[in-house]
């Protein structure tokens, strides 16, 4: 059943984007773009449409903007080398999952503040280098510094059961052990092994009483419920259980032994942990530790995103050349480095016994902190903004259709941060390795790697409105598809999907901001834009997502933002007929031609040469 819901999901997927497929690469049958606004063809004058020019075109790479390239690539693929694990990682600090949310709720008052705070800074004193170089080498420390926070002391309780009997024993005395006397726990057996050799995976739990024959047979590799009543007791620094009255789907045992001859051992999960305020399972100190550290680290991490957009924006503007084209590296980066990281901290965790996220967060940095050195030597040219920032900042945030912008905008950044902070642990609970968890960015990048080339070409022959309805849409498919998902390797198709969901999605985004941001402004319309996707819109996605989740599960938290998302693509075709069609047609149009104008000149070299070997003046166009 699951298996026919996940095949119709991706059958629905590609029934609806292939409209937009034959709209794109057979534009005589519609002739349209922009929901409905008829693209002519000047008189006399031959289609220039073959495969053979697109490819050539599309596959060409100007030597002088190959700089931009590589600082994505080191740059965004080293972000998503440790990003993805930063929930994991907070989990092996002790902090619980209430804790969890309480960050991801706080963290977009710094994300947001961030970018704009960047971009008003580089727009009114035009110095994008330096202010990107700042965040990038603020952004590497403090995330390193998220290593050194103390781990909160945990207590670890293990069952252990042999043929005369079973015991629960404590790896250290809390204060709270006394209390647990004559009460009754709900346990989780789990990752149960025998202390002998054997190859048995089948384990049996038998009543004590040799009159009762009753026992509980259960595969090694599976989870164990069992509620009993236990009675505390203290031996030197050693805290046990003895426990009685046990229950297990509604059979009953007074004692519980192990009859083979081989003892075994479990580990218990508990759900009533120790509450003693001194406790030190309940200091607070690790979590305002990295709460500190990681408002900090987001606070520069969001600005050196948003700011690295702004960047390029500005350098295609003065080469006259296109996004989607210099995003190329950072899709593959996005897909290789994850993959990269994954297999990396399979091995190094087997070798060490226990999982540790420490040689992510050094990959990732140390790329960054690439990408920042390779920052310094560009060399480009930025509008400043006017005297009046404060009248040109208000117009900014008065304007109608930047506001609608930006409420799409953190739609869409909702549903990615709902994706980004649940989908690992959404795998994780379906026993997916860490491997695959890397794989999964792998694919939806590899996906999207072609379609960079012509992202910008995609943009402006669908036009932007069309490219936000899509995404909504394939977002919806991606949420359903993993509301009925039972198998973590069918989890692929759906990241397939990202090439609609956020690349060119992205690509359209950041092209649509010069058509909104007032002169002078466009670093903090970038940065604003980018703070409201990747840190408003993954804070409300990943606090309602949590709210959801702890009340109606994973699936059901899927689903929902699945009908949010479909909500969100109505809403939006809506406002645009209604409004937003007549008023930024004229803006489209001015772009559109202002780029066919400038496509055929050649841009000066990128990189700063003096007293510095400017390799780039080596590079062959491929």
């Amino acid at each position: 059943m699951d298996f026919e819901v996940n095949a119709w999901l991706a059958g629905l997927t590609y029934l609806v984007a292939m409209p937009f497929y034959i709209r794109l690469h057979i534009p005589e049958v519609y002739g349209r773009n922009d929901f409905g606004n008829r693209k002519e063809m000047e008189p006399g004058k031959k289609s220039d449409n073959g495969w053979k020019t697109k490819l050539k075109e599309g596959l060409t790479w100007r030597k002088e903007l190959i700089p931009i390239k590589v600082i994505y690539f080191l740059f965004m693929g080293g972000a998503t080398g440790f990003l993805p694990y930063l929930t994991l990682h907070m989990q092996t600090l002790g902090i619980t999952v209430k804790e969890i949310a309480v960050i991801y709720a706080f963290l977009p008052i710094a994300s947001l503040l961030g970018p704009p705070l960047s971009g008003i800074i580089a727009d009114k004193f035009g110095k994008y280098k330096l202010v990107v170089c700042f965040n990038t080498l603020l952004c590497v420390v403090f995330h390193v510094s998220l290593l050194y926070v103390p781990v909160r002391p945990t207590n670890s309780l293990t069952f252990a059961c042999g043929p005369n009997g079973h015991a629960l024993t404590w790896s250290s005395c809390d204060l709270c052990h006394d209390l647990r006397n004559s009460t009754d726990l709900h346990m989780v057996l789990k990752n149960c092994n025998f202390l002998c050799e054997t190859s048995a995976t089948e384990a049996h739990l038998c009543s004590s009483l040799q009159s009762d024959n009753s026992c509980i047979s259960f595969n090694i590799t599976e989870e164990l419920n069992i509620n009993a009543t236990v009675l505390s007791w203290r031996e030197n620094n050693t805290c046990s259980h003895t426990s009685s009255n046990l229950t297990h789907s509604e059979q009953e045992f007074q004692g519980l032994v192990c009859p083979s001859g081989c003892p075994l051992e479990c580990q218990v999960t508990v759900l009533e942990q120790c509450q003693h305020p001194d406790d030190p399972s309940n200091s607070p100190r690790t979590f305002w530790a990295y709460f500190g550290l990681r408002m900090i680290s987001t606070f520069f991490l969001a600005s050196a995103f948003t700011m690295l957009d702004a960047t390029t924006l500005a350098i295609i503007k003065e080469h006259k050349a296109d996004f989607g084209k210099q995003r190329v590296l950072a899709t593959i980066g996005t897909g290789i480095v994850p993959l990269i990281t994954g297999i990396i901290l399979d091995k190094h965790s087997a070798n060490i016994g226990y999982t540790d996220y420490m040689p992510a967060f050094y990959l990732g940095c140390g790329l960054i902190v690439i990408a920042g050195l390779l920052v310094t030597r560009l060399q480009f040219t930025v509008e400043t903004s006017s005297e009046n920032l404060m009248q040109d900042l208000k117009e900014l945030v008065t304007k109608v259709e930047i506001d609608v912008f930006l409420v799409m905008v953190l739609v869409l950044g909702s549903n990615w941060g709902f994706i980004e902070s649940y989908l690992f642990v959404f795998l994780r609970e379906l026993k997916a390795p860490n491997y695959l968890l890397g794989l999964t960015l792998t694919v939806g990048c590899m996906v999207g790697i072609p379609v960079m080339f012509i992202a910008d070409k995609v943009v402006e022959m669908m036009g932007r409105p069309a490219i936000f309805v899509l995404s909504f849409v394939c977002y919806a498919v991606r949420h359903l598809g993993y509301a009925y998902l039972t198998d973590p390797w069918l989890v692929f198709p759906y990241e397939m999907l990202e090439v609609f969901t956020y690349q060119v999605m992205w690509v359209a985004v950041v092209t649509y901001c010069p058509l909104l941001a007032p002169k002078g402004l466009l670093a903090t319309m970038t940065g604003l834009t980018g703070a409201t996707h990747y840190s408003l819109g993954r804070g409300v996605g990943a606090l309602f997502g949590g709210y959801l989740i702890s009340n109606y599960g994973l699936s059901a938290a899927f689903r929902i933002f699945a009908y949010i998302s479909l909500a969100g693509a109505a809403l939006y075709i809506f406002v645009y007929y209604v409004y937003l069609k007549r008023k930024m047609a004229e803006k489209e149009k001015e772009l559109n031609a202002g780029k066919k104008q400038g496509n055929s000149e050649e841009g000066k070299p990128m990189l700063a040469c003096e007293g510095f070997p400017c390799y780039c003046r080596s590079y062959q166009e491929t």
